[in-house]
């Protein structure tokens, strides 16, 4: 399967309104292990209804644990059993995503609804170049109906960096989830096709909605590497429903007018003495990449950009603020 056909046929829909069940769920507080699943999904008739129901209790309850994911000493205290890990997630109040998805397998298990915690790799921003060779991450597949699904309480519960749930990760369409989620077995992929890991590391990193929803289409380039030539000008083209819409670039590394001009970085005592116009020389961003023309064709946004810095290594395309793609550059 080509990574271009992955990026084709996208189509967004809508999710069931889930506001009464996720209001009555958020006033419910812990109990007992073996009653938790019971209290939490009280009054509730469909698997789909108690499903969300446990979905909303463990994001809403659960925050992450940064200590956890830190100490090797904790972990060695924690990752004793599925059972302890479970308890220790219920103690605390917080989890890592072992915690996250053995305790939301745990109380589908108690409502006889099959669930199964998957092992796999990760694709996130900071570290979306790397191809893993060890399993970095765990979330859930629930069967709902006979069919298969996606959940990853993890990724969707609040954390310091945020504030609101992620919906996006409730429920998500495999291929949306392939893009950022790889299991260790490739049947809980869940697609209609077979993709390698090969595959996976080459695809744009994606894990935000805007580009599903915007059935944004990443025509060219291809993969996530791109060679500049000798002009020094980079073509982009993306497809979407939606043309209208802000697009940028960002490269990386920033360059400054000290760097590009090679010019050693004042000691404190030097810097204070410098005006205030040589002193801003010195921390002057300047972007290393610039689009010099942007045209919209149809259903397309055709954009050339020009590499303003011989250092560039990667760049992300955003869209109304947000990252949805990101690659690595090589110069000529």
């Amino acid at each position: 399967m080509s990574i271009l056909l992955l990026l084709i046929g996208f189509i967004s829909s809508a999710q069931s309104d889930f506001t009464e069940i996720d209001s009555q769920v958020k006033s419910i507080g812990f109990s007992p292990k073996n009653e938790l699943a019971r209290n939490i999904t009280l009054g509730f008739e469909t698997d789909l209804e108690k499903i969300r129901a446990l979905y909303i209790w463990v994001t809403e309850n659960i925050s992450y644990d940064f200590e956890l994911l830190e100490s090797e000493e904790l972990k060695s205290e924690f990752y004793i059993s599925e059972e302890n890990v479970i308890d220790k997630t219920l103690e605390r109040k917080k989890a890592i995503c072992s915690g996250y998805s053995l305790l939301f397998k745990k109380l589908c298990t108690d409502l006889n609804i099959e669930c199964e915690t998957v092992s796999g790799f990760s694709k996130q921003w900071l570290d979306s170049f790397l191809s893993k060779r060890v399993s970095d991450h765990a979330w859930n597949v629930v069967k709902i109906d006979g069919k298969w699904h996606f959940i990853d309480t993890t990724w969707a519960s609040k954390n310091e960096f945020s504030e609101e749930r992620d919906d996006f990760w409730y429920l998500t369409k495999p291929e949306f989830f392939i893009y950022s989620h790889y299991p260790e077995y490739e049947k809980w992929t869940l697609l209609d096709y077979n993709i390698s890991k090969e595959e996976f590391d080459q695809l744009p990193v994606i894990t935000d909605r805007t580009f599903f929803e915007d059935n944004i289409i990443v025509i060219y380039p291809k993969n996530t590497t791109i060679e500049v030539s000798k002009n020094r000008v980079i073509k982009l083209e993306l497809q979407t429903k939606n043309t209208n819409r802000s697009i940028s670039l960002l490269g990386y590394p920033w360059e400054t007018y000290a760097s590009q001009n090679n010019l050693e970085f004042p000691s404190d005592d030097e810097y204070s003495k410098l005006s205030a116009e040589e002193a801003a020389k010195y921390n002057q961003v300047i972007p290393s990449l610039e689009i010099i023309k942007q045209e919209v064709v149809d259903n397309k946004i055709r954009i050339e950009a020009k590499v303003k810095s011989e250092n560039l290594e990667k760049f992300e395309i955003y869209v109304e603020g947000n990252a949805i793609a990101k690659f690595n550059v090589i110069m000529e």
